[in-house]
């Protein structure tokens, strides 16, 4: 008599969602939402298979960040770290940011073993800065739900409410901490396209490759474009490079142009229920923030800088989020680093 293999492995599951919230699963068809809502009610649902609850989360119109699975009694325990993988929605997998950190890994490996220097290099680097800018975007959903449960456990919740606290500075660093590593990340992609496509071996930025090489090249190879379309004025590469510069050459986000505040905020799911989350608003236009505070002109009205925070306060001026960006950010970097874009040229280089 063949045994049956359990549907629900002995694995918890603490899924990160959008704005500090939590759904978790313990081993079992069981899924409780965390915190309770805004109505001050516990919410929970029940799911027919241990891999449907993704779906299931996406059907509710909640966005997943992440996922903290426990398998050992170490992890449960609290002696080790539970196995993080950022979500993101990609051809054939949920955990793109993971399954390409371990490719390049295996990359750096057959390198080292064939002893190809410059791939076992750049290969080592790549895996590793995929890893931290998975972990840095962790590190901002634990500061949204630390921030999230300071403002329950106070009984200081009021949605619409813009505040300040000592969450809110921890908040808005660690989501620093990730604009500059992703950076890393994006210079390592500029790196290895300058050595292993054009063979240019002193480019090390994305800056020096897009001038140097991309504003010249009319290839019509499918990455150099992407890359070229990207670190174009409207392109999510140019942005990112916007923040960045911001902060390291101008001033912290918090205090770039307005000072910011979180903003407690609701997500509605199914019918009528409400989930408390926090937001964390970041700068639309970091490279006009950038060049206002450069010519000083963002100096001359402190009455029109009052006027846009009072604005933004009540809601009228749009928001970009800064767990969402960030979660979004990590996937477009995972996708140029695919290893089908980029395989080819191994090979060749090899």
């Amino acid at each position: 008599m063949t045994q049956e293999k359990d549907p629900w492995p002995y694995a918890a599951r603490i899924i990160h969602l959008v704005g500090g919230c939590r759904a978790i699963n313990n081993p079992g068809p069981i899924v409780n939402f965390e915190p309770v809502t805004v109505e001050g009610k516990a919410e929970q649902f029940k799911i027919d298979t241990y891999g449907s609850i993704y779906l299931r989360l996406e059907a509710l119109g909640i966005g997943i960040i992440g996922v903290d699975f426990y398998t050992h009694i170490l992890e449960f325990k609290r002696i080790k770290l539970p196995q993080w993988r950022s979500f993101q929605r990609a051809k054939n997998t949920s955990w793109p940011v993971w399954e390409i950190a371990q490719k390049w890994s295996n990359i750096a490996y057959a390198a080292f073993k064939n002893k190809i220097g410059k791939l076992w290099d750049i290969g080592s680097r790549i895996s590793h800065q995929l890893n931290v800018c998975d972990w840095r975007l962790r590190e901002i959903s634990e500061s949204y739900r630390n921030q999230l449960s300071a403002k329950i456990r106070g009984n200081d919740f009021e949605v619409g409410q813009s505040f300040e606290d000592d969450f809110t500075w921890l908040a808005y660093l660690s989501i620093q901490s990730f604009l500059v590593d992703a950076c890393i990340l994006r210079d390592y992609l500029a790196e290895f396209v300058s050595e292993f496509i054009y063979n240019e071996s002193k480019i090390t930025r994305m800056s020096s490759l897009k001038n140097k090489i991309l504003n010249k090249t009319t290839s019509n190879d499918y990455l150099i474009q992407n890359i070229k379309q990207q670190t174009s004025e409207d392109g999510w590469i140019k942005l990112l490079g916007d923040y960045r510069n911001l902060i390291v050459h101008y001033a912290p986000l918090a205090l770039a142009e307005r000072r910011l505040f979180s903003v407690c905020d609701k997500l509605t799911i199914g019918e009528n229920i409400c989930l408390p989350i926090i937001r964390c608003p970041i700068p639309e236009n970091p490279a006009r923030i950038s060049a206002s505070r450069y010519s000083s002109n963002h100096f001359a009205n402190f009455e029109d800088q009052l006027n846009v925070f009072a604005k933004a306060a009540k809601g009228d001026i749009p928001i970009i989020d800064g767990l969402d960006y960030a979660s979004a950010v990590l996937g477009n970097l995972a996708t140029l680093l695919e290893l089908e874009t980029v395989a080819k040229y191994i090979v060749d280089f090899a």
